[in-house]
């Protein structure tokens, strides 16, 4: 990166990582284009890719961020918690706070299609952001298991993690959905989605955790 000393070279990553995010959130993956993040930053648009490979690699980094965010909340909500249903209860409530309320989450996933974010991310890129994330998680599921003697002291991680997406995750996705029941069906009231979602969280918990 010829012509930026060290401190330049940081401080237009982090510009482009910033503005990146905001673009992506305003207009989405699509209707972003390279010469959009670069502008702003004052840096022609083929130096963008001194930086970073391709638009996805630049997303890749700001899912990473998010993720790591995330993970701090998760371990300061567990922090001092020693029953594990309470702890895995937690630890779906802050899954659930991060599908309902991340805005990168909200347009990627929830109301968009992350592959579109990460279209050129190499296979090797994606399988490394995977085993960073199960190298959180298991630890903290492993912590469950070991005080608690209801089936998830027999399972494997992968399944907590697998169950957890296929029920919380199904539900989420189709938050909008439950919210229109309420509003269409008769004996539905406000509050529908919540209460399912909640029942859904507490029954989940105690199953896994009571012997």
């Amino acid at each position: 990166m010829a012509g930026f000393t060290d401190e330049e070279r940081e401080r237009i990553r982090e510009q482009l990582i910033e503005i990146g995010h905001e673009l992506l959130l305003q207009y989405g993956p699509k209707k972003t284009t390279v010469a959009d993040i670069t502008e702003p930053t004052g840096i022609a648009k083929p130096t963008f890719y001194q930086f970073f490979e391709s638009k996805s690699d630049l997303y890749l980094v700001i899912l990473q961020r998010e993720l790591e965010e995330y993970m701090e909340n998760v371990r300061s909500e567990l922090l001092g918690v020693d029953d594990p249903q309470e702890g895995l209860e937690r630890f779906f409530r802050c899954y659930v706070e991060f599908g309902e309320e991340n805005p990168f989450i909200q347009q990627t996933v929830i109301k968009g299609n992350y592959q579109d974010i990460l279209r050129n991310v190499s296979p090797d890129q994606f399988a490394e952001l995977q085993h960073q994330e199960l190298a959180e998680f298991v630890p903290i599921i492993e912590e469950f298991q070991r005080r608690s003697d209801g089936p998830i002291s027999e399972m494997e991680p992968l399944t907590v993690l697998g169950i957890m997406g296929g029920s919380i995750g199904l539900l989420i996705l189709h938050k909008d959905e439950y919210e229109r029941y309420e509003q269409e069906l008769d004996g539905i009231g406000d509050g529908y989605y919540e209460h399912v979602r909640n029942v859904l969280i507490e029954t989940l918990a105690r199953g896994l955790t009571t012997d």
